[in-house]
């Protein structure tokens, strides 16, 4: 009867952990397998839009979006879409906007970004220690991105992990709902 018991845990032990894995895998910050995505493939996973931006000053972007996306556990988590023609556009035109506004070194002033179309929608005031005077310091929303097929996604998260996780999330519900 033991041995049955300890089998039976030993089963339910290693089903569980297999499990946390698949949830937790993270995509490569560059993704190309030859797929071309839209705003409406984001709807259909159902993100939501806030704002669409002006991408005249944002060389071949097709379209840049601020909006929300709701993940597993139903927390509403915000997002910066951009989409290119084609991953290779995505990679020569959009990089260099996206890597000055991700993380503690973001250009956060409108006076010195290089394209500042929806830049107030990039800061948040909430600090990591969420305490004394340093509580209202302007911070970067956005930790992480992927360059995912011909699209760009700006993650929000409580650390550089939760953002990744949450890159990869959003682009794998593109996924599920087919292309």
């Amino acid at each position: 009867m033991k041995k049955i018991f300890l089998i039976i845990s030993l089963m339910i032990f290693v089903y569980g952990c297999g499990e946390d894995e698949e949830q937790n895998i993270a995509l490569d910050k560059f993704t190309d397998n030859g797929k071309t995505y839209s705003i409406d493939n984001f709807l259909d996973s159902n993100f939501k839009i806030n704002k669409e931006y002006d991408v005249s000053g944002l060389e071949n972007a097709k379209g840049v979006w601020f909006g929300f996306w709701k993940n597993n556990v139903g927390k509403a988590l915000d997002y910066e879409i951009r989409i290119y023609s084609s991953h290779q556009l995505a990679l020569d035109y959009g990089i260099k906007f996206v890597d000055e506004v991700i993380g503690d070194e973001a250009i956060l002033k409108k006076s010195l970004s290089s394209w500042s179309e929806g830049i107030q929608d990039r800061r948040t005031r909430r600090d990591k220690s969420y305490g004394g005077s340093s509580a209202n310091t302007v911070r970067a929303k956005y930790l992480h991105y992927l360059v995912y097929e011909n699209t760009i996604i700006l993650c929000s998260g409580l650390d550089l992990t939760y953002a990744i996780q949450n890159c990869t999330d959003l682009a794998l519900s593109l996924e599920s709902k087919g292309d």
